[in-house]
């Protein structure tokens, strides 16, 4: 898991310098993963999601360090 957390670091470098913010579309495409496992992992709290109304958003950094802890497979 560890070796999968520093590859997508390396692939996304900005989130390691800044704690960047991105929609739910945007986390399906950096973790090659479809909609329905995102929301699932968010219900079960393995990911932390921000919600705003009806908007949910995403700390990249906070993701990958919840999949990391949690032993998830962003792959």
């Amino acid at each position: 898991m560890i070796e999968v957390f520093k590859e997508l670091s390396a692939k996304y470098p900005s989130a390691a310098e800044k704690d960047e913010i991105i929609d739910r579309a945007e986390l399906c495409k950096r973790l090659n993963l479809v909609e329905p496992t995102i929301i699932k992992w968010e219900k079960k709290g393995k990911i932390p999601s921000l919600r705003v109304g009806s908007a949910v958003r995403y700390s990249w950094f906070k993701v990958l360090n919840a999949l990391e802890k949690k032993g998830g497979k962003p792959s």
